[in-house]
């Protein structure tokens, strides 16, 4: 009950941003909107969850917290939760950030014929990207069939990941944008074929997050490069149910089982998704990572910014630099959790450490350096950068260059080393493309 009813005052305190947002006239994808969103949905349902069932929450984080002192941690999680939600509207608020815009307008020609040309070319690449990645890890046979150790199976392409889905997104994104020179049936028609295959090529590499960030993509592109929406159409509310099949469905298929077993046998796929349903706020939730960041971390053990000196050795592949530690702290926090007497600290060899990642996203990062002052100003620091990629857009009269920053960024960036480097890599090569399939038209300031 003391669960349940701090989730609800949580959820009446994240709604109200967007509530106030929406009465004075505010856009429905404006940065506000989305980000509080995406606040809402990956805390809200798994709380009320854990309300219900304690033991849902990952046993060895539940055994380090205690069954008896999680009302107590949920509290403090929310308390958290609080103050970096007002910090980061503060951030949202934060109108230097348009004065402080240095960041040039890359204003290239643009026309239906060129991003026609645009979505062939890195349709295309990424299409021999993906292929490549087949070839590296033994096959599309081999590939779905092991979706179990897929940390392992593509171990060392994740570059090559990067660079392939960063391009097929970018090639959905492009045939979005000519819409806004032209519809027909037929393009609509190819357009919902184009988006299920990229959809298919992201979930063979067995995550979920890819492919629900396509959709994303493709709702935001449409909104800001084509017709502008007043509220969320009911078409799209419509794919709601595919999509929460779909985020159960692809844990299950990576069942040691494998794909094959489900297919000889349907009639347990259909047992398995029953199963799992209870399951689903859970795994599109971080709320057990930050738990454990929330019960692990003092003031007396904290990293003062430690982990963020990995970003230098990001660039370096490990076959050059073994001893290279990871470029996600969330290997730290997992180690942490599976080696309770081991000590842990940044920039310790990937090698040495548990071979497997909870992201810590902004909140959990910045509490793990810098404590609650950490939160305050991380989370700012989020909102300033979620306002300045929308501003950007806004002086970039909407171009497709603008627009898939602006989806880079508030899709995937947080103040991590991971999403750091994800981002910046996919917007390094959107951006190369950009400016060799687009000609160039002035560049303005």
């Amino acid at each position: 009950m003391i669960i349940a009813s701090i989730t609800f005052l949580l959820l009446i305190i994240l709604l109200i941003p967007m509530i106030r947002w929406r009465n004075r006239g505010g856009e429905v994808l404006a940065p506000r909107m989305v980000a509080f969103f995406f606040l809402i949905v990956t805390t809200i349902p798994y709380l009320f969850t854990i309300s219900k069932n304690n033991y849902i929450i990952y046993p060895l984080i539940l055994s380090k917290i205690g069954v008896n002192n999680l009302n107590q941690s949920i509290a403090y999680f929310a308390f958290i939760l609080v103050i970096g939600s007002f910090s980061l509207l503060l951030g949202l608020k934060f109108s230097l950030i348009e004065r402080l815009s240095i960041f040039p307008v890359i204003a290239r020609i643009e026309n239906g014929k060129r991003y026609l040309f645009a979505f062939f070319v890195t349709f295309g690449l990424g299409l021999l990207g993906y292929m490549l990645f087949l070839k590296q890890v033994g096959g599309f046979s081999s590939l779905v069939a092991n979706l179990n150790i897929r940390t392992q199976l593509t171990a060392g392409n994740g570059y090559l990941m990067s660079f392939t889905t960063t391009l097929l997104i970018m090639s959905v994104v492009c045939y979005i944008c000519s819409f806004r020179f032209k519809k027909t049936l037929l393009k609509y028609l190819f357009l919902i074929l184009l988006v299920l295959c990229v959809a298919f090529i992201l979930s063979t590499f067995g995550g979920r997050k890819q492919t629900l960030q396509l959709v994303a993509f493709c709702i935001i592109s449409w909104h800001y490069g084509v017709k502008r929406f007043k509220r969320i159409p009911l078409k799209i509310w419509l794919l709601v149910p595919f999509l929460l099949v779909y985020i159960i469905v692809i844990p299950i298929l990576r069942n040691p089982a494998g794909v094959e077993y489900y297919m000889n046998t349907p009639g347990a796929l259909t047992k398995e998704i029953g199963n799992n349903i209870g399951e689903l706020t859970q795994q599109i939730s971080y709320v057990d990572n930050y738990l454990l960041v929330l019960n692990h971390f003092s003031l007396n053990n904290i990293w003062f910014g430690r982990s963020f000196i990995d970003l230098l050795y990001a660039p370096i592949p490990s076959s050059i630099f073994p001893n290279k530690p990871p470029s996600d702290e969330g290997v730290y926090l997992q180690t942490i959790l599976q080696n309770w007497y081991m000590e842990v600290k940044p920039s310790m060899p990937f090698s040495q450490l548990y071979p497997s990642s909870f992201p810590t996203e902004t909140l959990g990062t910045m509490y793990m350096n810098f404590w609650i002052p950490g939160i305050i100003l991380g989370m700012f620091l989020l909102g300033s950068i979620y306002k300045f990629s929308y501003h950007y857009m806004k002086r970039s009269n909407y171009n497709g260059f603008s627009i898939m920053v602006y989806c880079f960024i508030m899709l995937n960036f947080h103040l991590s080393n991971l999403r750091i480097t994800q981002t910046l890599m996919s917007i390094i090569i959107v951006l190369f493309f950009f400016i060799i399939l687009f000609p160039n038209k002035k560049m303005v300031r």
